[in-house]
């Protein structure tokens, strides 16, 4: 008895040692070949921490994909940027005006060919009247806090001509209540109580970690960035989302409840940023426009009005009281799709499409140029 036992454990540890090799054999197979060559994954830049502002480590090139629908190259430049220059020269040119493009992932627009962001259709813009270069200095999560930060610490000591800040709705709030993610408790945030600002919280160094190394795998990028499979979404799919409501509050990609039952903080956040930012920039002798996001999803939709859009009022509201340049692009997005009907996101992303890009960055120029 003693011997058929031990010959029927040998024989489920065979069985084991079969299963974890063929198992093996198999991931192997999905890494070195289905998504590299036959289903590739997109490329995805390594994060770096440098001056106290999380970007992406200097000189990388790669293709973002999402879905089918996206396969966009983009070039991290010397300074840890995706943009079009390889260099940031400190130096200026003469006859040549610097722009900085201040923001999150629609400034970062991975999305799109690295040539093809607003920032450049802008530049391309405003170089009818004298040549333009634009510096960009995004990076996908960051809020209008660390828009500061990243003015403070990078654009200003490349003297721009003039900074753009591209403003989206979850800024606010998320510039002074911490969100998961990887790295946003390595962004500047606002200390916000009471309806007051009681002083900024400096970012934590960054770190990359063992997950950072995992999710470069060819098999973690394939899921989690072009499929976009998540842990959380895959939960959900079985056994249902874990609040629900007959009138869910979600446009623009944010919770409007949640963010207008703190008002009064994002009100107090909102000037407290927009001060800061048009001090910096009247240090080095820069023009400051401050650009808000539409909800595109309301215009096409046919909606005529969002509640995300009492956003745009306060950042409205706060840019006039301290006489700050502000651009809505709300209207400029609605009366495109009403003439174009051309979709300004991505179906499978939620970020400008291309044209909407295209269409921000004719409509930021002709700004500028109004209101210099």
């Amino acid at each position: 008895m003693a011997g058929v036992a031990l010959s029927r454990t040998r024989e489920a540890l065979l069985n084991l040692g079969l299963m974890a090799s063929s198992t093996l054999v198999f991931l192997a197979f999905c890494e070195l070949v289905v998504f590299r060559l036959i289903l590739p994954a997109g490329d995805v830049p390594a994060n770096a921490f440098i001056n106290d502002v999380v970007r992406y480590e200097p000189d990388q090139k790669g293709v973002w994909r999402v879905r089918d629908e996206i396969a966009a190259p983009f070039s991290i430049n010397a300074q840890g940027w995706n943009s079009a220059l390889p260099d940031y020269p400190v130096e200026k040119k003469p006859g040549v005006t610097r722009v900085a493009f201040i923001g999150d992932s629609y400034v970062e627009a991975l999305q799109v060919p690295v040539e093809r962001s607003f920032a450049e259709t802008t530049a391309q813009a405003l170089s009818a009247d004298a040549r333009t270069e634009p510096y960009r200095f995004a990076v996908s999560g960051a809020p209008l806090s660390q828009y500061v930060q990243m003015v403070e610490r990078e654009a200003v000591r490349f003297k721009p001509d003039a900074i753009v800040v591209l403003l989206i709705h979850n800024d606010f709030d998320e510039s002074f209540l911490l969100k998961a993610g990887r790295y946003t408790s390595s962004f500047l945030k606002f200390d916000v109580r009471d309806g007051q600002v009681r002083g900024e919280i400096p970012p934590q160094p960054w770190k990359a970690g063992a997950m950072d190394i995992v999710r470069r795998s060819a098999t973690v990028r394939f899921f989690l960035y072009r499929w976009q499979v998540r842990p959380q979404a895959l939960i959900e799919a079985i056994i249902g989302p874990a609040r629900a409501s007959d009138q869910p509050t979600f446009a623009a990609n944010i919770d409007v409840a949640s963010a207008m039952s703190r008002q009064a903080d994002i009100k107090a956040a909102t000037a407290h940023g927009f001060t800061r930012l048009a001090t910096l920039a009247r240090s080095v002798g820069a023009n400051l426009y401050l650009v808000m996001d539409g909800d595109r999803g309301a215009i096409q939709s046919g909606a005529a009005t969002s509640p995300v859009l009492a956003l745009n009022a306060i950042a409205a509201e706060a840019a006039r009281a301290q006489g700050l340049r502000f651009l809505d692009l709300h209207p400029v997005f609605a009366a495109d799709w009403a003439k174009n009907r051309e979709r300004l996101d991505f179906v499978s992303d939620g970020h400008w499409s291309q044209h909407a890009h295209d269409v921000a960055g004719r409509a930021v120029a002709d700004f500028m140029r109004s209101t210099q």
